[in-house]
């Protein structure tokens, strides 16, 4: 299975290399991808990365956020004011296994109306913004609702990336890598088709 992390100007460090990190570590195939031509990316705090190839066709997706609160010039809000993005995601959404976020990803993933009466999640201070789009928030750290799964702020793009493990390759599996990454995963991951939490 590959999954694919989109990076772009502005991009929240632990939204991208959290999850990346874990879903390398169970297996995945994982790359980074820029989200219109390779080259370099300039994080929110400065790190800079050569991304060799763009948004291809994956099997899954995760979108980070970044600069959507505060109106930054480059971020996950720039990137919906751009609309490249949206319109790329909204475009692969139907060939995807998934299209995940992390944080305000999940605000890029509603500007590309993937979310439209959907159950999601993203940071708190978004929650309302994230309900003009029409989506149901759910105040949990990770919502699935099938083909759409979001998390929370920042530090819950780990329990996203374990939760994608859990889910395709079964719990032991994500158990085994949140113990080499020494990480207690701190609650249930909200079901949509289930109306509950899970675990």
């Amino acid at each position: 299975m590959r999954i694919e992390i989109v990076v772009f100007d502005g991009f929240d460090e632990l939204d991208v290399f959290g999850p990346f990190e874990v879903l390398a570590i169970a297996g995945f195939a994982v790359d980074l991808v820029a989200v219109e031509r390779p080259g370099p990316v300039v994080s929110m705090r400065g790190v800079q990365l050569h991304v060799p190839a763009v948004l291809g066709r994956p099997d899954g997706v995760v979108v980070p956020g970044g600069g959507w609160l505060n109106r930054a010039a480059a971020g996950a809000w720039a990137q919906a004011q751009h609309g490249a993005l949206p319109a790329r995601l909204a475009a692969l959404a139907p060939s995807t296994r998934w299209m995940a976020s992390v944080c305000t990803g999940g605000l890029l993933l509603a500007a590309a109306g993937l979310l439209s009466q959907r159950k999601a999640t993203t940071n708190r201070n978004a929650y309302e913004e994230l309900r003009s789009y029409g989506v149901d928030v759910v105040d949990e750290r990770v919502v699935d609702d099938g083909d759409r799964i979001t998390a929370g702020a920042l530090a819950a793009g780990l329990d996203l990336a374990l939760w994608i493990t859990e889910r395709e390759l079964g719990a032991a599996t994500a158990d085994r890598v949140a113990a080499t990454i020494e990480y207690a995963r701190p609650g249930p991951t909200w079901l949509a088709r289930a109306g509950r939490a899970h675990r």
